[in-house]
């Protein structure tokens, strides 16, 4: 590709040159040729001598100029244009790379500007698509370790019931009844996302008031933070005052806020549910003692399927699905989420405008 794009450059520019010292010949010839026989007209001389001499030289200085043009254009060609051709071979090469499915290689930008941003372009999408691929697998593997949990539990006291070594009794169907709702919860979740990406998710929008809404979420959770020996407690402002959402959605995104939370907060950990307003817009924010989040992992909690500190997370079932919905929520109501992990205490948030 390298040689065949040079060299059509450089034959190209040559026959430009070509056709440009061809013209310029014919137009000198000419142009010469009525000028020596005015002159010799004029003083009575008999052109035809020295007509032959006179236009011989003239191809010839013509010809020389124009093989000296040609050369300096062929090496100042080569020159520039040899460097331009190599940056293009080497973004040529890493497409092919990227659509091989090789995410891993990088180009070094360089050439003019034009070309310095195609080729940092082209490594950013590189990056991006490594980190997409790097997601997916990690999709695969959480997945099926989301799923083989529960079936493993479901299949295990089928078998014992079938078997008759264990009883049916209602510890028994509790148990299974809330695996069956565990994979429920987890095929919502991923029915969902796929709604949300597909823009068909639908925003029933009515007027909210978040302070009942946390309320009624911390009662709903009370129980299990309870169990887990977390004190959770309300925060809201008074004067925070109510938004258009879908009452559905919002509580979804509250709840896998708190969700998070119960995770994540070790026992003892303080839980607080706070409302505020802030710029024009109201913030549900879940806040709890505990452990950090990593400098790390910080930026990265709210991406669909992204689990950090794996071994934790595996341990506590998190999919990395919770938080990535809960930025989908906030989007189709036009706000924003966000969080923060220092000196003990991790917030996430969420923001809805307001009006």
């Amino acid at each position: 590709m390298r040689t065949r794009l040079l060299w059509r450059l450089l034959g190209a520019l040559l026959l430009v040159i070509a056709i440009g010292i061809a013209i310029s010949d014919m137009l000198v010839t000419h142009l010469a040729a009525q000028s020596f026989m005015q002159i010799m007209a004029r003083y009575h001389i008999d052109p035809t001598p020295v007509e032959k001499g006179f236009l011989a030289t003239v191809h010839h200085a013509m010809f020389i100029s124009g093989g000296i043009a040609a050369a300096a254009a062929t090496l100042l060609g080569w020159t520039l244009v040899r460097p331009l051709v190599g940056s293009i071979a080497d973004m040529m090469v890493l497409s092919e790379r990227i659509a091989e499915g090789d995410y891993g290689r990088r180009i070094e930008p360089r050439g003019p500007d034009e070309l310095v941003r195609l080729a940092e372009g082209l490594n950013r999408m590189a990056a991006a698509l490594e980190r997409i691929e790097a997601l997916r697998r990690d999709l695969v593997a959480n997945i099926a370790h989301e799923l083989r949990t529960p079936l493993s539990t479901l299949q295990g006291y089928l078998e014992a019931l079938r078997d008759g070594v264990a009883p049916p009794s209602r510890a028994t169907l509790a148990s299974l009844h809330e695996e069956v709702l565990r994979l429920v919860r987890l095929v919502d979740a991923l029915h969902q996302l796929s709604q949300f990406d597909a823009q068909v998710s639908r925003i029933d929008r009515a007027e909210l008031d978040v302070r009942a809404l946390a309320r009624q979420a911390i009662g709903a959770y009370r129980e299990q933070f309870d169990r887990r020996r977390l004190a959770v407690r309300e925060a809201c402002d008074p004067a925070c005052p109510p938004v258009a959402a879908d009452a559905d959605l919002l509580g979804q995104a509250l709840r896998n806020l708190l969700d998070n939370a119960l995770r994540y907060a070790p026992p003892g950990a303080n839980v607080t549910v706070r409302t505020t307003r802030v710029d024009g817009a109201v913030r549900i924010e879940v806040q709890n003692t505990g452990s950090e989040i990593s400098t790390d992992d910080l930026p990265h909690i709210f991406e669909r399927f992204y689990r950090g500190e794996k071994s934790r997370s595996r341990e506590t079932g998190g999919a990395g699905i919770g938080l990535a919905l809960v930025r989908e929520i906030a989007r189709a109501h036009g706000g924003t989420v966000g969080a923060m992990s220092a000196r003990g205490m991790t917030s996430v948030w969420l923001t809805l405008p307001l009006g």
